[in-house]
């Protein structure tokens, strides 16, 4: 029943009543006629005040909910009229801090409103994800998620404070990402072939950092894939994993691209392969693990969220936003100098896919045999 019908049905009875109070014989059928009919037999003008103010009452609730859904199309049709809000749940100048500030500027200029990105870090993202599931979902709080904090969350966390499906409204995805096999460059191998050869022979002098699942995961499958007993140390920060790492007191990590440019730059770190199904475009030289074990393959993704209940039109009007922010020049510099490849859906794919990812990680969580802390 739509919203006409369903008012209209629930103003009859009133209307009736007042119809017959003063036009028409009563019958058994409305008590509100019944008593409009005998008060006006004995001339209770209060009955019949009571009668108008209820019908008054009827009338007004009749067109509130006649008018209800135009009121909300109007408002989400001038969507955004404040300031929108893009959490990140990590520190400054990680992956999803870069991403969420160059999609910031480019929604600067789009919606023709401030688009502030708020660092939230914290509990491996759970502080953030927490604020933005309660937040009012009207779509001026976003918040920054990944495999780490959807796909992967059940996975690493054992008292997760929210559902990644059921309380958040995937938006929209910005990109995947691959990640990097590092070693130093005075390490006494130069591919992972070799690695793999120094790992048997020396099985107890090997460790791998990882400072979350997306460099904890291939790490793992590497071990299985290869044979080896490499063994994981645990980082909190990335920047001291990689000094560890070029001084030699971790021998090889995995990590996405954004993070560990500082160290790539000024040559304290080598790469030695990509996870990405095939090499990579700006990194040719550089062998996917794929070619040395078929179907090794690991990427993360970067997607925008909301709180769940936000307004479809709402929700659709930032999807375009995001998949348009794609064939922008300067968005797309950003994302590819910090190795991010431009992915877009529409709201429904987009939910498809995480499903899919969510699958995926079963199956991750499995090889690396993740217990949730």
């Amino acid at each position: 029943m739509g919203p006409g019908a369903f008012a209209f049905r629930l103003a009859m009875p009133f209307f009736d009543g007042w119809r017959r109070e003063k036009f028409y014989w009563p019958t058994k059928s409305s008590p509100l006629t019944i008593n409009a009919f005998k008060a006006s037999q004995r001339g209770d003008k209060h009955m019949a005040a009571n009668i108008r103010r209820t019908l008054s009452t009827a009338i007004g609730l009749a067109a509130a909910i006649l008018l209800a859904p135009k009121m909300a199309l109007a408002q989400n049709a001038d969507f955004p009229a404040q300031p929108i809000r893009i959490v990140v749940p990590y520190g400054a100048g990680g992956i999803g801090d870069i991403t969420a500030r160059a999609l910031s500027q480019y929604l600067d200029g789009v919606f023709d409103q401030p688009v502030v990105v708020e660092n939230r870090p914290g509990a491996s993202g759970l502080i953030a994800m927490n604020s933005v599931k309660n937040a009012k979902p009207d779509g001026y709080t976003l918040v920054m998620t990944s495999n780490t904090t959807v796909s992967a969350a059940k996975h690493i966390f054992k008292n997760l404070v929210y559902d990644p499906m059921r309380d958040f409204s995937h938006i929209g995805m910005v990109g995947s990402y691959n990640s990097l096999a590092l070693v130093s460059p005075g390490a006494p191998f130069k591919t992972i072939e070799q690695l793999v050869e120094y790992s048997k022979e020396n099985p107890s002098q090997m460790f791998f950092g990882y400072t979350n699942t997306s460099s904890q995961v291939p790490a793992e499958m590497l071990n299985k894939e290869a044979g080896i007993e490499m063994t994981g140390v645990a980082y909190k920060d990335p920047s001291q994993a990689f000094t560890d790492l070029a001084s030699g007191q971790i021998q090889f990590m995995f990590m996405d691209t954004a993070a560990a440019t500082g160290f790539l730059k000024s040559g304290k770190l080598l790469p030695i392969a990509v996870t990405s199904p095939a090499r990579m475009s700006d990194r040719p030289d550089l062998p996917a693990m794929s070619e040395l074990y078929p179907g090794f393959e690991f990427t993360g993704y970067i997607t925008v969220s909301a709180p769940a209940g936000t307004p479809q039109a709402i929700v659709e009007k930032l999807n375009a936003a995001i998949v348009n922010a794609a064939h922008d020049s300067r968005f797309l510099t950003v994302l590819n100098t910090t190795g991010i490849t431009p992915q877009t859906f529409s709201a429904p794919e987009l939910l498809d896919f995480i499903n899919k990812e969510n699958e995926r990680w079963e199956k991750y969580a499995a090889v690396a045999k993740l217990t949730p802390q």
